[in-house]
């Protein structure tokens, strides 16, 4: 830019900035090709005392002289407004520097460049951002520039070259009611700061490093290959428990004696006298030509919790620099000598992290039965959303076709996907165990049990989409595995998906869900649920090598996949006793997608007399057949019942009735099923169902509290020699059931 138009948008800056009431004077300093120095004199606010003595108690005066800084990129980028040398340091939102810059305070919440030019207009920018420079010298002047019912206001760091990433939350928990310190092993990767200055980026992990001990690990080590520079360590020294310190200090550090002197202000100035004799003794009788930063973090005690954290303990981080060539008098001979400077503090990536920046609740931890492709988006969608996974399971290998729908971008070499998953989930903080394991023959096994569902797993996720893993966890007794089970699966192609969350104590389970699912299923969902046209079809995906997938794109998978997990997630943070099962389809030619809830009362569980096979007969059937009974409260009524069979786990499933035809016959001691028309309406179920549910049985109700009649284990018989078991007949009592069909003797 050229310094005509510099001096151009100079002199507009000025004039918007004389209509401002608190710029008493205003003027050009300098100006070049790239950049133009105003000066503004604000009025601060301040009581009437203060002004008449010509200054605040802390030393903000009555005017301020503020310069201001427009850079080549402007009006794109915000002014930069700088404070006189003198002003005081001591106090909030100032950026730390060197006694000999002047202050540079901040003025704005978020991005200062999007605040300047959020109005469109540039004169109403100037206007705002002079304005809040304006309130900000008045808050300072009267010392509100933290308010403690917020918390203590961290000091600002935020934006410096050099930076440390540390889990605070594991420092914190370091910290002891004793003064003392702890060295933790790091990692740090070598750059250059916008003046091309070198800095450094530590990443402080979850281990110790030795302090002390020549026998024990070196925890320094240059690296020249990859994305680090090298091992170094952080050491986090901390004060005793009635060291707290009250005052903001300024940020003005700049070699090793003033950072002594801060560890002393602090009050741990013994613990870092320690800290540099182990440093010095560590090193006694080593080399190495490299430079080594180190973060000193100091624990520091406040008054009163921090703003949007749960603790009292500040972390304030600072950087040195250490090298030892062979003939050295001190480790503090490098490029910048005895130099300090204040760090960024970042937080590590960890579930508590991440749960904040989701605005999410606390959940339960998850384990996944399947790390596919939906397996694998719903654990990093939970994962990101701060839940914790426990384990992941699944019995298959990544390959190259994965590649169009999985979560993970891989090497084509095969590799188990749950391996894949829980090395992609420890970038997020996460430790999930792993295990290659078939999980419907897992499930028979106490210890398998155990490596699918950890202790601690709130919710057992299946995202394998086969009926065989959903029956086997079915079966699995709330004994043998207490965790809450819970499915998500993808149909028609991804325009459709659902989730279920049993009930507790395995009631209604998953199986239970899907039967309710196919009888509630509506003509669109039936569609995407049974039409071939929808399913599943062969991928070629090598010579002679092929898949049975279902086709659709990655955004259509994850886009379904998402809103299935918001799904689970609400459904898993309120953990309801009963069951819920949730459909979403997307509309045929929009991007709209509508989701239905139902809650699934708790199943009736009705022994068969005469087998090993089980009745369940849904809460919503159970009233049917009530409501049924008093009807007819003088004589026997019955229907036929609809529903789903499993020889695997030798249960019937009852959903739903047809009523008795007309041609029925009741009377007080006999009911009699008629057949007018219930053949049409049997195959009229079953094609409504997507020809998932069967007729299963009948039912009729006894008067009295009477079992079964010898009329009744006759009937039994019969209707065993007319079709393939298991054929059930339900006996409704007033006060109970009972169920009954006939088997042969082996």
């Amino acid at each position: 830019m050229a310094s005509a138009d510099m001096k151009r948008h100079a002199e507009h800056f000025l004039r918007v900035a004389t209509e401002i009431p608190q710029c008493q004077r205003c003027g050009l300093i300098a100006v070049g090709d790239d950049v133009a120095t105003l000066f503004l004199d604000l009025a601060v606010e301040m009581p009437t005392h203060w002004h008449a003595k010509g200054t605040a108690p802390n030393g903000v005066l009555p005017v301020e002289r503020v310069e201001v800084l427009l850079g080549a990129d402007y009006p794109w980028r915000c002014p930069t407004f700088t404070l006189r040398k003198g002003f005081p340091r001591n106090l909030h939102h100032l950026t730390p520097g060197s006694e000999n810059v002047c202050p540079t305070p901040c003025l704005v919440d978020g991005n200062q460049d999007e605040y300047f030019n959020q109005h469109g207009l540039i004169e109403l920018g100037i206007g705002a951002i002079v304005n809040q420079m304006g309130v900000w010298l008045g808050r300072a002047a009267i010392g509100t520039l933290m308010d403690p019912d917020h918390g203590w206001e961290p000091v600002m760091r935020q934006g410096l070259p050099n930076r440390l990433i540390i889990d605070a939350d594991f420092a914190r928990s370091q910290i002891t009611d004793k003064s003392g310190s702890v060295w933790l092993a790091t990692k740090f990767m070598k750059g250059k700061d916008l003046a091309g200055k070198r800095s450094y980026t530590l990443s402080a992990h979850n281990e110790f490093a030795a302090a002390v001990g020549n026998m024990s690990a070196f925890p320094f080590e240059a690296e020249s290959e990859g994305r680090y520079s090298g091992i170094t360590a952080t050491v986090l020294i901390w004060p005793p428990n009635g060291a707290i310190t009250s005052a903001v200090l300024p940020e003005t550090v700049a070699n090793l004696d003033d950072l002594a002197q801060r560890a002393e202000a602090f009050g741990c100035g013994v613990e870092f006298a320690k800290f540099l004799d182990r440093l010095q003794r560590r090193w006694a009788g080593k080399t190495d030509d490299a430079t080594f930063p180190i973060a000193v973090l100091f624990g520091v005690r406040r008054p009163f919790r921090l703003i949007g954290r749960a603790s009292t303990i500040e972390l304030l981080p600072y950087l040195i620099e250490i090298t030892a060539p062979q003939k050295r008098a001190s480790l503090f001979e490098g490029p910048n000598a005895r130099a300090a400077v204040a760090m960024e503090q970042l937080d590590r990536t960890t579930p508590a992290l991440l749960r904040a920046v989701s605005a999410a609740p606390s959940y339960p931890p998850f384990s996944l039965v399947g790390c596919g492709s939906v397996g694998s988006k719903t654990a990093l969608h939970l994962a990101r959303a701060g839940a914790q996974i426990l384990a992941v399971s699944d019995s298959n290998e990544l390959r190259p076709h994965n590649m169009a729908r999985h979560a993970l971008v891989r090497p084509p070499l095969p590799w188990p996907k749950a391996f894949e998953l829980s090395d992609e989930l420890a970038l997020l903080g996460q430790k999930p165990e792993a295990h290659l394991i078939d999980v419907v023959r897992g499930l028979k096994r106490a210890d398998n049990r155990l490596l699918i569902s950890p202790p601690g797993t709130g919710t057992l996720l299946n995202t394998t989409a086969s009926s065989l893993v959903r029956d086997a966890l079915s079966m699995v007794s709330p004994a043998e595995l207490p965790a809450r089970m819970a499915e998500i699966a993808l149909f028609g192609r991804g325009r459709g998906g659902f989730v279920f969350h049993e009930g507790s104590n395995r009631n209604p389970s998953l199986a239970d869900l899907q039967a309710v699912l196919s009888a509630t299923v509506t003509p669109y969902e039936r569609t995407l649920l049974f039409d071939p046209e929808f399913g599943l079809t062969q991928i070629q995906i090598g010579e002679g090598c092929g898949s049975m997938t279902m086709p659709m794109t990655d955004a259509r998978l994850s886009a379904m996949t998402a809103m299935a997990t918001e799904e689970l997630m609400r459904l898993a943070g309120a953990n309801a006793d009963g069951g819920e099962l949730v459909v979403g389809v997307a509309e045929p030619d929009s991007p709209s997608t509508s989701w239905r809830r139902l809650s699934v009362s708790k199943f009736l569980e009705i022994p068969v007399e005469g087998g090993e096979w089980t009745l369940r007969l849904s809460s919503h059937v159970a009233g049917m057949i009530r409501e049924e009974t008093a009807r007819f409260p003088n004589v026997e009524t019955g229907g036929l019942l609809i529903g789903s069979c499993s020889s695997l786990m030798k249960t019937v499933t009852v959903v739903d009735l047809i009523e008795a035809p007309e041609d029925s016959v009741r009377t007080p001691t006999l009911f009699v099923l008629g057949t007018k028309g219930m053949k049409n309406r049997i195959d009229a179920r079953f094609e409504e169902s997507g020809r998932s549910l069967l007729d299963v049985g009948t039912w009729h109700s006894h008067l009295a509290e009477q079992g079964p009649s010898p009329t009744d284990r006759k009937t039994a018989k019969q209707v065993a020699v007319e079709r393939a078991p298991p054929a059930i007949l339900l006996i409704a009592t007033p006060a109970t059931y009972h169920a009954i069909m006939h088997q042969d003797a082996p």
